[in-house]
């Protein structure tokens, strides 16, 4: 089966031409649209299932000055037979098992599990800097830790540390939508509302203490501002994980790092993506 597609481009720099692009898509018999800008070009997709349709909504944009129009036709995805061949079990480390439902959970498996829905924009275990993220922290000692997880989204890394037997960690995002998951993902894996606080806000909105050890797998222009805040919570000794950066601003970040008085213990890389592990210096002398 075919999608029948009408892309109207225009120039991004121009809001209420785009204003007027989406009401009269708004009339038309457009199943829904996408909307990219590249270049200073704004280009929307609007799907139709039938090449009459589509070509009756492009001739309502003709009268329109400033827009380029083009009609194509795509193989139409089936998103649902996609997601049900994506349940299967993730395996992470040598000690992580990640499923998107408990019914999926193998047999006979000693590893730890995490149950994490992969229909959540969160963060479900698949991508690269999340194994990262779980791999290190299967070489830390995590036993009787407090942790901290920081712009948390599904709460993996939060889960994952009460796996490996960390007493308590704070998990928190600044996201409104994370909430629902954070809490449902929590529910979901059995772990306690006393051994796992949520809540959304900023580091400012942390009560008093320090931790052991504090995930950040976010991206370096989150990540850097808050060094210096996430120091100042950082207990002796403690180390502090991050991720969600790439290879080629691995240096930005660690100088960063050097500049609050932290220094890499360990890193690795997968595919174009680095995470590493640091501790603060004084505290290491």
């Amino acid at each position: 089966m075919l999608d029948h597609i009408l892309e109207i481009l225009f120039d991004a720099r121009d809001a209420s031409l785009e204003d007027v692009v989406q009401s009269r898509l708004f009339l038309t018999a457009t199943t829904g649209s996408t909307s990219a800008e590249v270049n200073e070009t704004t280009t929307v997709a609007a799907y139709f299932d039938a090449a009459a349709e589509r070509d009756a909504a492009m001739a309502g944009f003709r009268d329109l000055d400033g827009v380029e129009l083009h009609g194509t036709e795509r193989e139409r995805v089936d998103w649902l037979e996609l997601y049900q061949q994506s349940l299967q079990p993730l395996f992470i480390g040598s000690r992580f098992v990640v499923v998107p439902d408990a019914s999926l959970l193998p047999e006979m498996s000693d590893r730890l599990t995490l149950v994490v829905p992969q229909e959540q924009a969160f963060g479900t275990g698949s991508h690269e800097t999340t194994w990262l993220c779980i791999e290190l922290l299967e070489s830390l000692p995590v036993a009787g830790k407090r942790g901290l997880d920081v712009g948390a989204g599904s709460g993996i890394l939060a889960l994952a540390l009460h796996r490996l037997g960390a007493r308590k960690v704070v998990a928190f995002d600044n996201d409104n939508d994370a909430y629902g998951a954070l809490r449902d993902n929590r529910i979901r894996n059995g772990v306690a509302e006393s051994a796992m606080p949520l809540f959304i806000g900023g580091v400012e909105a942390l009560r008093g203490g320090t931790f052991d050890l504090v995930t950040m797998n976010i991206i370096p222009e989150v990540i850097i501002p808050l060094l210096g805040d996430i120091v100042a919570r950082l207990a002796p000794d403690a180390r502090l994980l991050l991720s969600g950066i790439l290879v080629t601003r691995r240096d930005d970040v660690i100088e960063a790092a050097r500049l609050h008085g932290l220094e890499p213990v360990s890193e690795r890389t997968k595919g174009e993506w680095w995470a590493g592990v640091l501790r603060r210096v004084k505290f290491e002398e």
